[in-house]
Order: C-alpha cells, then structure tokens, then sequence
C-alpha cells in the first residue's frame, strides 16, 4: 500500500502539480489519484521524485487556474446581465447537462439494514474561506486562516467517517448526504473584507474545489454514495449590493457548486443538486428536508435576551408556512448563516467552521467553538441520532477517569 501511495505522491511532483496530469500517468481516474494523495498525507509520505523549478510550475499552474475561474466568472456575470437562465449557463459555461432536481432513489429505496441508524447527514457551511482571524483581536479565543481553515475540513470530515463506522453499533449505510448550505468563501461585501481576506474571491474559489473534492472523494470511498444539495449564502455574491434578480447565478458558490459538479460529472457515486433559488427540497425516507442559508428567513431582528431564537422561531414558521401553501410540507428546515449550533423540534441550525470572530464580539454573541451538525435519518424513527462534530482537536474534552461523580 504504501508503495502505491508513493508513486502517487511522486506522479503528482512530476506533472508539476497538475492532479488530471498526474492521474492519467497512472492510468487512475482522477477521484482515485485524489485519495491516495490524502492518505499521503496522512501518512506523512514526502515525495522522492523531483521536477525541475517546482515553484514556478505551481505559479504557472495556480495562474492557469485563475485564467479558467476568472474567464468562467466574466462568462456567468455576462449571461446573467442577460437573464440567460441557470441551465444555459450550465450547458453553455460548465457543458453540463441540464440538470435534474430529483434527488437519487437511494434516498428512499435503500432500506437500512436492522439495527442500522438510518442515512447520515453531514451538515457543511459557513467556512468564509479566505477571512482572517487573529486572536489577540477576539481576546484568544480563535485563530483562522486558509491553513487552518483547511486543517478544520479535514478533521471534520475525518471525525463525521469515524463516528459514523465506529461508534455505532451496525454502521452500514446506502450512502451519506452532505448539504452545502453557503457562505463557503468570506467574499468581498464589505471594505473591510476586501482588505482582510488572504487572497481572492477567486482563488478561494480554486482552492475550495480542490478541498471539497478530496473530501466528497473520501466520503464516496466509504459510503459508496453521496448526495450533496447546495444553497447559496450572503457572503459568496458577486456584487455588494444585496441582489434578488440572477442572484444565484451572480454568486461564488453557485460558481463553486458546478464546478465540483463538472469535476464529479462522471462518478456516479456522487450526486448534486444546485437549485436555480435560494433554496434545496429533499427526502431521506419519508423525512422531508428544507435547506435553506437563513439569510432569507423572511424576518428580521434578533436582539435582546432571545438573541437569534426569535427571527430563527418566527422565520421557520414563515418558510413551512409559504411551502404548505403549495402542498409542499416540510418537517426540519436547514440553514447555517448564524454561525451557532441549534438543534429544534422543526429546524437544524449549523454551527460554522471559520467559529468566533470580530463580527461575533462586536455584536456581543455567544461564544462557540467551530462545529458542523451530524445527524442520522431512520425510515420509521425520523431524525434519530444528532451530534456537534467539532473542527480541531482541541475542541473535544478529555474523557475522565471516572464516569460519572457528584458533590458530597
């Protein structure tokens, strides 16, 4: 094994970076190269192949690749001045092919096993890629950065595999769905984002497509089947002004979404589903689901003791209301955007990778550590088991060496 993981680690130096290069030297579909490379990693395997002026072969690489996104951004904003419609774009911009709402019947056709949990849902939103945290301005507690942001993902998505495969008592699954619910990227909104941020709205967008695509890889390769809904956040639009029109079509992770659509285009183990709106309906069994980002509740507010219940309360009632009004129910609606963990009797508010920042301080929120939501959907129990999966290590508390104590 580890000679295979070597000479992947070595066909990638030798293509100069370039991951398609590097997998059609091997012979390997791209997906394959993609997670050898991670186990790589993991085992801390450094390349013995050298290629000649490595450093500038990843700067013509990293150019070419912002040449691509930022021809693809000019494309989509031109066409969507036009008010060409989403699947045009995708045909013409992204030659994919029209593109289908149904979600896989593996949904709801693959029965689990007995004693089995049901599906897992791995809940991803809110990196704001790109944003900076020091943490002498947030009185210590967090750091981020693009390395840490990467470090996160990684640990999250390692830390959803092992509590699914090793912490429950049948773990056999037909697949895993893991929602997209926005702001991936910190964008360019506001000034001070635009003199903050490490890098460009395109180039996190690039190194996004590398990240989730190593990671969806890895969720295929244990599920067999992943099922990704996406939704676009606040964060991500192209232009500063808060738009309704084309606005989906005018955001990064819009942009994002069929880029990993394309890259999995001929997997069949992977499935996305990219609304044209702001939001995502679905079905696991007979638990119907809502993703939403939450910047588009409906409601405002959200001062005072109540803090983000009031507008989150008031905002799902509004959304099941609109739906039910189109015999459309919905029984949990999903969003991100408020960046603290919230498990309700109708809702699932996700926590946030890029966790406690200046805006947070500011405007006086609650602490919490970075955390994404986890949870398993059973077809006669519904929403069953649901867990916080922390973004580092640190996070996660020591166990004791009793189990359980009380003051004498």
């Amino acid at each position: 094994m580890t000679d295979i993981l070597q000479e992947a680690i070595n066909a990638l130096v030798l293509a100069k970076g370039n991951k398609s290069e590097a997998a059609r030297a091997l012979s390997l579909p791209r997906p394959t190269l993609v997670s050898r490379l991670e186990k790589a990693k993991l085992n801390n395997i450094k390349p013995t192949a050298k290629a000649p002026d490595m450093e500038a072969a990843l700067t013509e690489q990293k150019l070419t690749y912002e040449l691509q996104v930022r021809e693809l951004k000019q494309q989509v904003a031109e066409l969507a001045k036009e008010n060409i419609t989403s699947t045009a774009i995708r045909k013409h911009v992204f030659m994919l092919a029209e593109h289908s709402l149904k979600p896989p019947k593996w949904l709801h056709t693959s029965m689990p096993q007995k004693g089995s949990p049901g599906v897992p849902t791995l809940f991803i939103s809110d990196f704001h890629w790109g944003e900076v945290v020091h943490k002498n301005n947030v009185n210590n507690l967090n750091s981020y950065s693009r390395k840490i942001a990467r470090e996160r993902v990684s640990f999250v998505i390692n830390s959803a595999i092992d509590l699914c495969t090793n912490h429950m008592v049948n773990p056999k699954y037909p697949g895993i769905v893991m929602p997209l619910g926005g702001d991936m990227i910190s964008g360019s909104i506001h000034d001070e984002l635009i003199e903050t941020n490490d890098g460009t709205s395109i180039e996190h967008v690039i190194e996004l497509v590398d990240v989730l695509s190593s990671a969806i890889t890895k969720l295929a390769d244990v599920f067999d089947n992943v099922f990704i809904p996406c939704v676009i956040g606040n964060h991500s639009r192209m232009y500063k002004q808060y738009r309704h029109k084309q606005a989906v079509e005018s955001s990064f992770d819009w942009l994002l979404y069929n880029m990993l659509d394309k890259y999995f285009s001929k997997d069949k183990r992977v499935n996305f589903l990219i609304p044209a709106t702001y939001d995502a309906s679905y079905k696991i069994y007979d638990t119907s689901y809502l993703l939403t980002h939450g910047d588009r509740l409906g409601v405002k507010g959200g001062t005072g003791i109540i803090g983000m219940m009031g507008p989150i309360a008031r905002g799902v009632q509004k959304v099941k209301t609109e739906y039910a009004n189109v015999k459309q129910s919905i029984d949990y609606v999903l969003m991100g955007h408020f960046h603290q963990y919230l498990s309700l009797k109708d809702a699932i508010v996700n926590g946030s990778v890029i966790g406690y920042n200046e805006y947070a301080m500011s405007g006086r929120f609650s602490f919490e550590k970075p955390q994404q939501a986890l949870w398993f959907t059973h077809p006669v129990y519904g929403v069953t088991f649901q867990v916080p999966v922390h973004c580092e290590q640190g996070s996660i508390k020591k166990p004791k060496n009793t189990w359980v104590s009380w003051r004498n």
